[in-house]
């Protein structure tokens, strides 16, 4: 199977992929816009499915003047070095994954967050800005609302030799991100963990990388 065969069943990431916060690791492929089910750990392959680049057609973003900030802020492009595809796809992935049930009335907001912020390529961030789900925010969300609940998002390296290797204006990275919530009444529930594979794009050599692209597992 090819690195490009499987994510154009998820060009709108978490909005889309997370939104509903289901209950166990989904094998078939979600209708766009649609959540797939809560994931299990699934082990790193180090082969994809990397995804495709986002259309170069976006979609029209939305408003989203009121989101927000959630509890200890997101990185910004700024706080790496941009030409490391590597440090990019971290800092890109810790914002997407970073919630505020105080603040988020869903995972979209992250989405949207994560797009303002500049991490992503033109044509993404419009497809985060404008992602929806039919689903409401889900029984885990709820949960975490709660306990007023915020998340952590730790990241584990998971690149094997058969990743495709970088050219000098795509590269492609694997992770393992477990997501911690945690209540600010002293609670703290199960991580959510997935493994996600991500494609970075950029003009030119030297230019700074985006991400343009994500499949989750």
């Amino acid at each position: 199977m090819t690195p490009r065969c499987i994510a154009r069943a998820l060009p709108l990431v978490l909005a889309a992929v997370l939104a509903a916060g289901c209950t166990s690791s989904s094998s078939s492929e979600p209708a766009a816009g649609a959540p797939p089910a809560e994931p299990k750990s699934p082990a790193p392959t180090g082969v994809g499915p990397y995804p495709e680049p986002a259309s170069p057609t976006p979609a029209p973003a939305r408003s989203h003047a009121r989101i927000q900030q959630p509890h200890g802020g997101i990185p910004s492009p700024a706080s790496v070095d941009q030409t490391d595809a590597g440090a990019v796809s971290r800092g890109a992935l810790t914002a997407l994954m970073t919630y505020d049930t105080t603040t988020d009335d869903s995972r979209t907001e992250a989405s949207i967050r994560t797009a303002d912020a500049g991490w992503c390529t033109p044509a993404y961030a419009a497809q985060l800005r404008s992602a929806t789900t039919h689903a409401g925010p889900g029984a885990t969300w709820a949960t975490w609302a709660q306990h007023r609940a915020y998340t952590t998002a730790a990241l584990t390296a998971a690149d094997e030799a058969g990743r495709p290797a970088d050219t000098p204006t795509t590269a492609y990275r694997q992770w393992i991100v477990a997501v911690t919530p945690h209540g600010r009444d002293g609670w703290k529930g199960p991580a959510e963990e997935y493994t996600a594979f991500v494609e970075l794009t950029r003009a030119q050599a030297g230019a700074p990388w985006r991400l343009s692209s994500l499949s989750l597992q």
